[in-house]
């Protein structure tokens, strides 16, 4: 089962977030994009809660646009609803008191002339949350495969 991130963002960030997706995608990880996946006819605010839905975690780019952007803090509200993990980005000059309900939430500064240790620091932090859920998911198997161990030789 592959870990899902959905990235919230500004259209104006689109080459950060390419360059995310692709950094995230070497490292297995498959990273959700609204307006990648066109499905016309669809109502935009359908299709972009139900990625939010699938992902295992919502990587928020907080830029200067990403704070002007109000899809973006819709979808921080209905991740939080959703009670989905929450991994901000915040540019560099983008005031804490101005990231409303990630106000006083650990975030990664992210400086637009130095953005490759940004990115890194979030791509280790998703690959820990990845390698979690697969040992997550493991513990799970075995212990069905203990417990239909246990019934198969209980009926001799």
């Amino acid at each position: 089962m592959a870990y899902k991130v959905f990235i919230s963002h500004s259209t104006r960030d689109q080459g950060l977030v390419m360059y995310l997706a692709r950094l995230l995608q070497k490292f297995g990880v498959d990273a959700s994009v609204a307006e990648w996946y066109l499905t016309p006819g669809e109502p935009l605010d359908k299709k972009v809660l139900g990625q939010i839905r699938g992902s295992d975690c919502i990587v928020v780019l907080l830029t200067r646009n990403g704070m002007r952007s109000t899809w973006v803090h819709q979808e921080i509200g209905y991740s939080l609803e959703q009670s989905k993990p929450i991994i901000p980005i915040v540019e560099k000059g983008v005031e804490s008191k101005d990231l409303g309900a990630l106000q006083g939430k650990e975030y990664v500064e992210y400086d637009p002339h130095r953005y490759d240790e940004a990115i890194n620091k979030l791509v280790s932090y998703v690959e820990s949350l990845k390698l979690k859920k697969q040992k997550q998911t493991l513990l799970v198997l075995g212990a069905l495969l203990a417990f239909l161990l246990l019934m198969s030789g209980g009926s001799r």
